[in-house]
C-alpha cells in the first residue's frame, strides 16, 4: 500500500510540472533553415620502413529550405572526398526543388526537382528533372526548441518556478525566429532589444521568482541563442509524399538517357521528444516503358538523434536501397552509421563513428574513425 502510495505521488508530482508545450504546438507562416556542416578524419601507419595506411576523407553537407503558405523550396548539396595513399577520390551530389502550394490554407502543391551528381570514375555529369504533385508540409521548430532550452535552464537556476504556459513559450519562439528582423532593425545593439523581448514575455508569467530574469538569465540565453558552450539541434516535423514524372537529362558515360520515370516519394520528421529526432526518407523509380515495374529502384533511410545531455549526441543513420533490372535478380545495399558527437566549442565537434556496409553478396565492410565536425551556421 505504501508503494502504491508513493507511485501515486511520483505520477501526480510529473503531471504538475510538465512541459507545457510540445514541438507540434509551433505552427508559423514562414518556415526556413540553414545548416552547413563540416567534417574530417585522417590517419596514418607504418610497418618497418614503409607507409601502410595514409589515408584522409572529407564531408560537407548544406541544407537549406523555406516554406510558407504559398511555395516553398529545399537545396541539398553533399560533397565528399577521400585520399587513400596517392588515390583520390569524390562524389558530389545537388538537389533542389520548388513547389507551389494550390490552396493557402491546404497541403496539395505542384513540384519540380533538379538532381545532379559527380564522382571521379566519370567525367560527365548525371542529372535529371522531376515535375509532379504531391500533398505535405514540413515545419522548423527549433526555435521552439531554444525557447525549451532557456525555460529548462531558468528552472534550473531557480529564475522561474515552474513551466511557462503553452502561448509564452510559443511567442518566446516567434521572437527567436525573428532575429535577423532585430539586426535589420536595430544594428549592432540588436542583442538588447532582442533579450528584452524575450524577457518581457517571460514577466507576463506569474513564475518569475523576482522581478527581472538577471544577469544569470541573460547568460543562459546567449549561451543557448548563440552556441556557447551547447547546442541545439535542430527540430522539424511533418511529412509530405509525392508522385512525379522523372526525365534524365545526361548520364555519367554519355549513353543515351532512355525514357521518363515514373516516381514516388515520401518524407517524414518527428520529435519523439526534446530530446530525441526522427527523419526518414523513401524514393522508388520504375521506366515508363516496357520495362514497367519489371526494373525499379528504391531507396529508404531513416536517422535517429538523441541529445545525450546539452554536449553530448547520439547520431544514427540506416539507409536500404534496391536496384532490380528486367529479368535479374534484384541486389540489395545495406549501410548503418553510429556516432557520438561530443560539442567542445564555437560550434567544433569531437566525432566517434562506426560504420556498416554492403552490396549485394560482397563482403560486408566495418570502419570506425574519429574526427572533427564543424558546424559553420
Amino acid at each position: 500500500m505504501k508503494n502504491t502510495i508513493v507511485l501515486i505521488m511520483l505520477v501526480m508530482s510529473a503531471s504538475a510540472f510538465a512541459q507545457n508545450v510540445k514541438v507540434t504546438d509551433y505552427i508559423v507562416p514562414v518556415s526556413k533553415a540553414t545548416t552547413l556542416r563540416f567534417d574530417g578524419s585522417w590517419d596514418w601507419s607504418e610497418v618497418g620502413n614503409s607507409v601502410s595506411s595514409n589515408n584522409a576523407q572529407a564531408n560537407m553537407i548544406y541544407r537549406t529550405f523555406y516554406s510558407s503558405l504559398p511555395i516553398a523550396w529545399f537545396i541539398n548539396i553533399d560533397a565528399f572526398g577521400k585520399k587513400n595513399l596517392g588515390t583520390y577520390s569524390h562524389d558530389v551530389s545537388f538537389d533542389a526543388s520548388f513547389r507551389k502550394y494550390i490552396w493557402e490554407d491546404k497541403d496539395w502543391f505542384g513540384f519540380s526537382r533538379l538532381t545532379a551528381e559527380h564522382t571521379n570514375d566519370y567525367k560527365q555529369i548525371n542529372s535529371d528533372l522531376t515535375i509532379g504533385f504531391g500533398i505535405g508540409r514540413y515545419i522548423d521548430a527549433t526555435a521552439l526548441a531554444k525557447a525549451v532550452r532557456i525555460e529548462n535552464h531558468l528552472l534550473a537556476d531557480k529564475v522561474i518556478n515552474d513551466f511557462l504556459s503553452k502561448d509564452i513559450m510559443i511567442r518566446i519562439a516567434n521572437i527567436i525566429e525573428r532575429e535577423s528582423e532585430y539586426k535589420d532593425l536595430y544594428g549592432e545593439t540588436y542583442e538588447t532589444r532582442w533579450f528584452d523581448d524575450i524577457e518581457k514575455e517571460i514577466k507576463t508569467s506569474d513564475v518569475l521568482v523576482g522581478s527581472t530574469v538577471g544577469a544569470l538569465g541573460i547568460l543562459r540565453m546567449r549561451q543557448v541563442l548563440f552556441g556557447i558552450n551547447e547546442r541545439v539541434n535542430p527540430r522539424y516535423y511533418g511529412w509530405d509524399v509525392s508522385v512525379g514524372f522523372l526525365f534524365p537529362l545526361t548520364t555519367y558515360d554519355k549513353s543515351p538517357t532512355g525514357n521518363p520515370n515514373l516516381t514516388l516519394s515520401g518524407r517524414y520528421a518527428f520529435p519523439l521528444s526534446w530530446k530525441t529526432q526522427v527523419n526518414s526518407t523513401a524514393e522508388a523509380f520504375t521506366p515508363m516503358d516496357s520495362s514497367f515495374f519489371k526494373k525499379i529502384t528504391a531507396r529508404v533511410g531513416v536517422d535517429f538523434i538523441y541529445e545525450l545531455s546539452n554536449r553530448v549526441n547520439f547520431v544514427s543513420s540506416y539507409r536500404i536501397g534496391l536496384v532490380k533490372p528486367q529479368d535479374v535478380k534484384a541486389e540489395i545495399t545495406h549501410n548503418l552509421n553510429a556516432s557520438f558527437w561530443y560539442y567542445l566549442e564555437n560550434n567544433i565537434y569531437l566525432t566517434i563513428s562506426g560504420d556498416f556496409s554492403k552490396v549485394g553478396s560482397s563482403p560486408k565492410v566495418v570502419s570506425t574513425r574519429v574526427g572533427l565536425q564543424y558546424n559553420l551556421f
